[in-house]
């Protein structure tokens, strides 16, 4: 489905449940230029761990290539599907992508699905399975604004192709605001073997978008 489509489906939808939408921004197409910035901070104490920002530079039907500016201030690409799935990052490549991404915004419906993830740098392959759940609405404050958004919880599991005993599991979920055309608030916890390794949570500090 083309990501045009697929973007003012998502806020046509929201629009459509009732919700009285606190930004008055236009609610249009993904387009190059645009611009979204995040505090990701660390689960347990709240520390910030570093800022991200990614601009649109390519789109598509089937992709949205950005560049990305992280902790270490040097760029780099990242390619996602229509629903913000990572596809290629420069050091995994995920097929169709790495299943975090958000299918629909209709409340109540859920989904499954499965890929194949593989580690540019080590050579190793995983299998990924994924399910998500839209389970609401709910306005949210962050750095950036109070947003309407549509809450969505995701579990994605990773198994080594080699040795199955191998596996690590994020679950998390995403606030999105149509508004923005992606999400203002992400939270993510990732365990491996069984043991917890990492708890992020990602605020928008700033937007911007492309008349």
């Amino acid at each position: 489905m083309p990501t045009r489509t697929i973007a003012v489906g998502l806020a046509v939808q929201f629009l459509l449940a009732g919700y009285c939408v606190a930004q008055t921004v236009d609610t249009g197409p993904i387009r190059v230029g645009d611009r979204w910035s995040y505090d990701i901070k660390d689960g347990a104490t709240g520390a910030l761990k570093f800022p991200v920002t990614l601009v649109v530079i390519e789109i598509d039907q089937k992709e949205i290539t950005t560049r990305v500016t992280g902790q270490d201030n040097r760029p780099f690409t990242i390619v996602f599907d229509p629903g913000w799935g990572r596809i290629d990052d420069g050091t995994w490549k995920h097929r169709p992508s790495d299943l975090h991404g958000v299918r629909t915004l209709e409340i109540g419906k859920e989904w499954r699905s499965e890929g194949n993830s593989m580690n540019m740098h080590s050579g190793l392959t995983f299998r990924t399975s994924g399910s998500g759940k839209v389970t609401g609405q709910e306005r949210v404050t962050v750095p950036a604004g109070t947003f309407d958004t549509i809450r969505v919880e995701l579990m994605v599991r990773m198994t080594n192709s080699a040795d199955q005993t191998k596996s690590s599991t994020t679950t998390g979920v995403v606030w999105y605001a149509p508004t923005i055309n992606r999400w203002v608030k992400r939270t993510s916890e990732f365990r491996f073997e069984g043991r917890l390794r990492d708890l992020t949570i990602d605020e928008l500090t700033q937007y911007s978008r492309r008349p």
